[in-house]
């Protein structure tokens, strides 16, 4: 048995410590919310390459982006600290600009995404899960522009920013290929952004 106990439901069904936190994510707008085992987690050091090659515009511009978190062999050895996870997704419509670009829009799932993890992680630690974590998708955009473009690493919502499952290295094709799902590349008329809870 875990840390965290199980319990059952009014009807008698055993509840894992996760159903109560899976389904209010659900509730709350997630588009998928399930529990992995932290294996089905892939690290891959050429994830961190593309923040690079070609330069990303959040690459040192960003406090949640490289270079400012965690190497990725860092990472790596606190994720084998953990067995269980929830990957949670969001989705929406988007409109293609002429230019043949995803519009403005692309990034409203991705904003509900992080409130979501910020939410999932609060009730985990609520539950028993004194180590929950939370990473989002794609770059912090709590602000239009992060304090790291002016050399500042005073984060203006620390509890609130998280870095992304790409920023730690994150394989996120491979992950959701491990957990039955799909990730459809490059984004047309729908864009779905993905985020992980690491519970214990």
């Amino acid at each position: 048995m875990t840390q965290v106990e199980s319990k059952k439901s009014l009807r008698g069904e055993l509840l894992t410590p996760t159903d109560p936190i899976i389904a209010l994510l659900k509730a709350e707008g997630a588009s998928k919310a399930m529990s992995i085992p932290v294996f089905h987690v892939i690290i891959d050091e050429r994830v961190r390459l593309k923040c690079q090659v070609p330069l990303c515009d959040s690459f040192h511009k960003n406090l949640m982006c490289p270079p400012f978190v965690m190497p990725v062999g860092e990472f790596r050895q606190v994720l084998a600290c953990y067995k269980e996870a929830i990957l949670l997704q969001t989705e929406g419509g988007i409109d293609i600009m002429n230019d043949g670009k995803p519009g403005r829009d692309v990034f409203a799932p991705a904003g509900r995404l992080h409130d979501l993890v910020n939410m999932g992680e609060r009730e985990a630690f609520r539950a028993g899960f004194r180590f929950a974590a939370g990473l989002i998708g794609g770059c912090c955009r709590l602000c239009e522009v992060c304090v790291a473009i002016d050399n500042s690493k005073i984060c203006r919502f620390p509890f609130r920013a998280r870095p992304s499952m790409e920023a730690m290295g994150i394989d996120v094709v491979a992950t959701l290929e491990n957990a039955g799902l799909s990730l459809a590349f490059p984004v047309s008329d729908r864009v779905v952004w993905t985020g992980l809870i690491l519970l214990q």
